[in-house]
């Protein structure tokens, strides 16, 4: 990673580039902010690449295509525009070292992470040649190595070039030392192609070098045509006869994907899934996801994380929301298909509306679910129970836990999410671009399952970018962080809004015992009189708890840090709340004067690594607290109390790997295990997994 120089763009689109993260053929790559806080990495094009037709629209289509690519192995392409001066693409940011420079740095990988690679990679090309596209140019350098096993990047790219400024200038596009018999050829290629890199790529991933030596592009290409691959680098076994099929010369000998993952059930794996990588690259991998980390509070999201979704969120089956933009898409087999006939975003609010039945592309949606868990951080019962929601930033699902399925999506997904226990939605979209993507806030209700639109809240002015929604327990009153346009440089305030009126009623400048700059993790108290947020110091550190008047924007209390600090308010008792400071220590607080009604003692997990995520029950009478950890290879424990009596109920016995929420009537405990990819449902009285959702 690497600061911005003069030169570089400060923006592209509607997002902000914070460093530069390397360049290739194709332009440079860039760490960029999102609207909704997110961070991606945005490629934007060469300018002699922008100026050539034949590119753009190559540029375009593949653009198009990538987008559909979905899947734990693939990064998500979420943004582009290839009609821009200079097109670019923004996908998920995956902190994590290439493989080239994983092994450049430590040395090969040892053998028994070698079938994760090969499994994760081939995974990854299912994915995208299922969207109609080839890769045309793995290699080392476009395999991320994550904790959750690598990720392939820049898939499909490797086309737009052909037959451009770049390569009729004599300019390679790609490593020769990883290319096809036939691409050198010039035949026509296929999948297979792509099989034969992955083949080579792994075996420079167990020696270091490249599959048929280290040698000059000319003579590599010769190697690859005539010569033989250095597959001793390889323990011999199933492992390695599978490598030589792959790098077979001609690709009608070669094995598919589904073939690859069968004969993979004959290769020995670590027992771990997620200690697949040496130590020395788990160490590398956890520095970017402390420097993310520190992206993160940057944007105003801590590495600590409120249940987002408390207990009895709204919920709605298969819906299309009217007025509004976005749809609840149905996976196939889930209902008939409704005319899609949404009004656009610039047509207004549309209240009292009810929706009909969305549909879904078949493949389009088997590989959007299949990367659903990986997306999302909240996860919520509706009233009723009977459903969840897997939320995220620009992510929404919808599960019927008892038959353990998908069943909905809301596409696109509003940039943040809150709901209230009786079923209101506040989905905050920071677009701001153009009149029809304007920021708004849109209230929707959960009626008998069905979603209806109430009313929309829109911002006149553009790039006020409201995010961290907070929306009081009755549903008439929504507070977000918003972007203040009144001054000469860009000051965050609150901003609460009158639903029923549709007004913007209140506007709570950041001002308080120490300089604030942002607040996160803003939440209503039971009662709507009072509002909590985490407030952090120019986006970098937290400083502590504050607490405002709803009505008047006065202070009420302040809970200062140090420590990695968090709260959530009680259900019930709108005097209290929890209280995590220093870390690890929980305490049960009153609201306005600050006193410590319990001290509930210290969090059972102990890695300053780990985040927390706070819940009360529906009823008030425990607090669970789940523990996250992206670097943690076993299971990770939570804690449990009474707060009655501040007696420990559980606390290393029972699994809360992540966000949890009980069910309304507490008989149950969903918990997100985004790292693992599983939503688990607990019993709520003895705290056994009852369905386990992959």
């Amino acid at each position: 990673m690497y600061p911005l120089t003069p030169d570089d763009p400060r923006t592209v689109g509607p997002h902000r580039l914070l460093a530069r993260l390397g360049a290739g053929g194709m332009g440079k790559v860039y760490l960029a902010r999102t609207p909704g806080g997110d961070l991606a990495a945005v490629k934007l094009v060469k300018d002699d690449l922008a100026h050539d037709p034949e590119f753009r629209a190559r540029f375009a289509r593949e653009v198009r295509a990538a987008r559909r690519v979905r899947g734990p192995f693939t990064p998500a392409v979420f943004d582009a525009d290839t009609d821009a001066e200079v097109p670019w693409m923004a996908t998920e940011y995956v902190p994590a070292p290439t493989l080239k420079e994983a092994v450049r740095e430590h040395g090969p990988l040892p053998s028994e992470s070698l079938p994760v690679l090969v499994s994760g990679l081939t995974r990854a090309l299912e994915a995208v040649h299922e969207a109609g596209l080839m890769h045309r140019d793995l290699k080392p350098g476009n395999v991320l190595l994550s904790p959750h096993g690598p990720q392939l990047i820049d898939f499909g790219l490797a086309r737009a070039v052909e037959g451009t400024v770049l390569t009729r200038t004599g300019q390679t596009f790609g490593t020769p030392a990883y290319t096809s018999p036939e691409q050198i050829k010039g035949r026509d290629m296929s999948p297979a192609s792509d099989v034969f890199s992955l083949a080579g790529t792994v075996l420079f991933a167990a020696s270091g070098e490249p599959p048929f030596g280290p040698a000059l592009p000319k003579e590599s290409l010769q190697r690859i045509l005539s010569g033989s691959p250095n597959l001793s680098v390889v323990t011999e076994g199933p492992l390695r006869d599978l490598l030589a099929r792959c790098l077979a010369k001609g690709p009608e000998h070669r094995p598919n994907t589904s073939a690859i993952l069968d004969a993979l059930a004959d290769v020995p794996m670590p027992q771990t899934a997620h200690a697949w990588l040496p130590d020395e690259v788990t160490d590398d991998v956890r520095r970017l996801r402390k420097r993310q980390a520190g992206e993160r509070t940057h944007t105003g999201r801590a590495r600590w994380r409120r249940p987002a979704l408390i207990a009895g969120a709204a919920a709605a089956a298969l819906v299309l929301v009217v007025g509004g933009g976005y749809a609840f898409t149905a996976l196939p087999g889930s209902g008939e298909p409704a005319d899609d006939t949404a009004n656009s975003p610039g047509d207004g609010p549309a209240t009292g509306e009810s929706a009909g039945e969305g549909t879904a592309d078949p493949a389009f949606a088997s590989e959007e679910y299949q990367r659903s868990l990986w997306s999302a951080d909240g996860v919520a019962f509706s009233p009723d129970g009977e459903r969840i929601y897997a939320t995220g930033s620009l992510y929404f699902s919808v599960w019927d836990w008892r038959a353990g399925e998908i069943t909905a999506f809301l596409d696109p997904s509003p940039s943040e999410t809150d709901i209230n226990t009786h079923g209101t939605m506040a989905a905050v979209h920071a677009d701001g671009v153009g009149p029809a993507h304007q920021d708004r806030i849109e209230l929707l209700r959960d009626i008998d399952g069905t979603l209806t639109q109430e009313t929309v809240l829109v911002y006149e002015e553009q790039g006020t970018n409201p995010r961290n929604p907070a929306l009081s327990s009755d549903g008439t009153r929504v507070a977000v962080v918003a972007n203040e346009l009144d001054r000469d440089d860009i000051e965050h305030v609150i901003h609460v809004w009158d639903v029923p009126t549709g007004e913007r009623v209140l506007t709570i400048p950041l001002l308080g015992p120490d300089t604030f700059t942002y607040v996160f993790d803003l939440e209503f108290t039971a009662d709507g009189e009072m509002l909590v947020g985490t407030v952090s110091d120019d986006f970098e550190r937290v400083l502590g708890v504050a607490v405002w008047d709803a009505d008047t924007g006065d202070w009420v209390h302040y809970f200062e840090g140090p420590g990695n600090m968090g709260f959530v308010p009680h259900p019930t008792d709108p005097s209290v709340m929890a209280l995590l400071e220093n870390t690890d220590r929980v305490r049960l607080v009153d609201l306005g004067t600050g006193t410590t009604l319990r001290d509930l003692g210290r969090i059972g997990e102990d890695d300053p690594d780990a985040g927390f995520s706070f819940a009360f029950s529906s009823d008030g009478e425990r607090l669970y607290v789940g523990v996250e950890d992206p670097y943690d290879v076993t299971d990770l424990l939570g804690t449990v109390w009474d707060t009655g009596t501040g007696e420990v109920l559980r606390d290393g016995d029972v699994l809360l790997p992540g966000p949890v929420s009980p069910h309304p009537r507490d008989e149950f405990l969903a918990v997100l295990d985004s790292d693992a990819g599983q939503l688990l449902v607990l019993d709520g009285g003895n705290l056994t997994v009852v369905d386990e959702m992959d």
